[in-house]
């Protein structure tokens, strides 16, 4: 792993760093707000911004709206992102989760009908993978589809569905065949969110905020146009989505975590809390955990540009990063005083916010088994 930039990797990273300065936090980005749809509104005008300035999907193709960049200059961009202070893009999920999904199964109408609006955000996606009694096993999907002419009738129920309420598309995977084995009976479609028979019940959590929601589908129809990848291919398809969620997940994860310990120190240090040795050594910790973390999806970018897919170090970081976030924030707390919890610090959202990143994305009893099971070589438990 060489981390030495080459000269056209500082080019694409100068170009962006001038033109967040124009445009971001410390340009004409106003400050985000705090309730939950203003902030998706802000988000999605960021995204347009970065649009305009040909910077979102830089990963993409040239030819369909992107920068394309490689996979460092990806990495590059995430991490000027955080370093200015700047938000992610509103649409995530259809940026780097089912755009490219469907530049490498969709067929020429799919893609010239869904590729446009991911990035100007005109239309956002989510992602209806989980189910109640299956989480993320997809051979566990009980979500059928049903051939009626030339649609599909789907009913079913999905759950913990990130962005749905704001959602025009969703990436659903459903069962087609009963009778074939599990993971071969499955297809993978575009739903359209904005029709009959899909209803959207936000899953109001700890925070105060229904950031995620269940959906229930009696009778929505899908066209046979919108299948994705061929009937009976939605396992193939769906690894697509996560392999690339993957991918993208352990930047999005440091950036953040970075831009959350860099604020923590400043408070600290404003307050007199860093003078005190052992907060002190707690934030020395952090800031090791969160290099590490940096370094290691540098890692995995690496064995994806050497194997063409991520390696089990995705494992490792989600791990990581769920307990380094909750420590982090726990020593918020314990810098800021009850002034975190009253809500005027914004400390409370994230300590309430940050019980889920043990469960969410993969448990981190799931993570370990897969440490254990792929890196370590140790026999499965069960």
């Amino acid at each position: 792993m060489d981390l030495t930039f080459t000269p056209e990797q500082l080019a694409f990273r100068d170009e962006l760093r001038t033109w967040l300065r124009e445009h971001g936090p410390a340009g004409a980005l106003p400050p985000e707000p705090t309730d939950e749809d203003e902030q998706w509104a802000w988000r999605r005008a960021w995204q347009r911004t970065l649009h305009e300035g040909r910077w979102a999907g830089v990963h993409w193709p040239t030819e369909v709206g992107g920068r394309g960049a490689t996979l460092s200059e990806t990495a590059i961009f995430f991490e000027e992102l955080g370093r200015a202070g700047a938000p992610l893009p509103a649409d995530v999920l259809g940026i780097l989760l089912a755009g490219p999904t469907l530049m490498v199964w969709g067929d020429d109408a799919q893609k010239e009908r869904l590729l446009p609006t991911i990035l100007s955000a005109d239309e956002t996606w989510c992602q209806g993978f989980s189910e109640p009694d299956a989480g993320s096993d997809f051979g566990a999907v009980k979500t059928r589809a049903v051939k009626e002419g030339d649609e599909w009738v789907v009913t079913g129920q999905k759950v913990w569905t990130s962005g749905a309420q704001y959602a025009k598309w969703c990436m659903l995977v459903a069962r087609t065949d009963q009778d074939a084995p599990k993971h071969k009976g499955l297809t993978y479609f575009v739903l359209d969110m904005e029709q009959e028979g899909v209803d959207i019940r936000p899953l109001v959590q700890i925070t105060g905020h229904p950031e995620f929601n269940e959906i229930f589908l009696d009778g929505a129809r899908i066209p046979d146009s919108m299948v994705v990848g061929g009937v009976g291919n939605g396992w193939k398809v769906a690894l697509t989505t996560l392999m690339n969620e993957r991918a993208g997940l352990a930047f999005f994860l440091q950036v953040r975590l970075r831009q959350q310990l860099d604020r923590l120190v400043a408070e600290a240090q404003a307050t007199g809390r860093a003078d005190d040795p052992l907060i002190a050594d707690r934030l020395a910790d952090l800031h090791v955990r969160t290099e590490a973390l940096r370094l290691m999806a540098w890692k995995g970018l690496t064995a994806i540009e050497q194997y063409g897919q991520p390696g089990p170090e995705g494992s490792l970081t989600k791990w990581l990063w769920s307990e380094t976030n909750q420590l982090l924030v726990q020593l918020a707390v314990d810098v800021v005083g009850s002034e975190a919890l009253t809500g005027n610090a914004g400390w409370a959202f994230e300590l309430l916010r940050a019980r889920g990143n043990s469960i969410e994305g993969g448990t981190t009893e799931i993570q370990k088994n897969i440490v254990a099971e792929r890196v370590l070589g140790m026999p499965r438990g069960r």
